[in-house]
């Protein structure tokens, strides 16, 4: 991504917080709580897991956008019981470890490959468990082309790399913290994208969905044609995309909040 692209994406970016309408992507975070709300009711308590139906956890699949493309497999999964019981491992295993919890989840999950594994791990932990774990998708940071938004942010991904997907799980983590605690980030949890502490996990994941949006507009500026950029969603609803929320909300302005391109 940029490392290798030999543009100036990161400036662009940061010249693009200064623009972007901040108002716009606050409704987001409270969509992303709404989501976590609904993981929480079926995944967060261990003996609840057992009673959910196929019904209930394609409604859950629903919500990851990394799964869309793949729903035979995730049927497939299900119909077996293995999907079921490696999630309930994953958030539940007596395993301590977590990055051992999270390579195991992947080597008993056959049916994916291990980029949407690693989806489907960041997803579930994350939005049952906001105040303890984080999200990893392929926009944030893909372990096999070493690109996303992370590498980006922090000038390249040397302190991403671990040996195996659960250490890489980890870095990720220490990774955000490293971006979003920095002086320059204390508007986006004091005004910019909430007020509340409880929410801070999911304003973190508007921000760097935000970013992603971003870069995608700016690669586009760079190598396409300005024809091209106008078939882009808004970036309101590339951001719902992004972090499996319904894209179509009411009243949604339709290019206002796309980042401006470089003439």
């Amino acid at each position: 991504m940029p490392a290798t692209d030999g543009l100036p994406l990161a400036e662009f970016i940061r010249d693009q917080f200064e623009v972007i309408e901040w108002n716009d992507l606050r409704p987001i975070v409270q969509e992303l709580d709404g989501k976590s709300n609904f993981f929480q009711t079926r995944l967060r308590h261990a003996q609840h897991i057992p009673t959910l139906s196929n019904a209930d956890w394609n409604a859950l699949l629903q919500y990851i956008f990394a799964t869309h493309k793949y729903r035979a497999q995730m049927q497939s999964a299900l119909d077996n019981g293995e999907l079921q019981a490696t999630v309930h491992n994953l958030l539940h295993g007596e395993n301590p470890d977590l990055a051992e919890r999270i390579n195991t989840f992947l080597a008993a999950l056959q049916v994916v490959n291990v980029e949407l594994g690693t989806e489907l791990a960041g997803e579930f932990l994350h939005f049952t468990f906001p105040d303890r774990y984080w999200l990893w998708a392929r926009w944030m940071y893909n372990a096999e082309t070493h690109t996303g938004t992370l590498p980006l942010l922090l000038d390249g991904d040397k302190e991403l790399r671990g040996a195996t997907p659960g250490e890489t799980y980890l870095r990720i983590g220490r990774a955000i913290v490293l971006v979003t605690q920095v002086k320059d980030a204390e508007w986006l949890f004091h005004g910019g994208l909430t007020d509340a502490p409880l929410q801070r996990p999911f304003a973190i994941d508007t921000f760097l969905a935000t970013s992603y949006g971003a870069y995608l507009y700016g690669i586009t500026a760079w190598r396409l044609t300005r024809e091209f950029h106008k078939v882009l969603p808004p970036l309101p609803r590339l951001v719902r995309r992004l972090l499996g929320l319904p894209t179509k909300t009411p009243n949604e302005s339709n290019a206002p909040n796309t980042p401006k391109m470089p003439n």
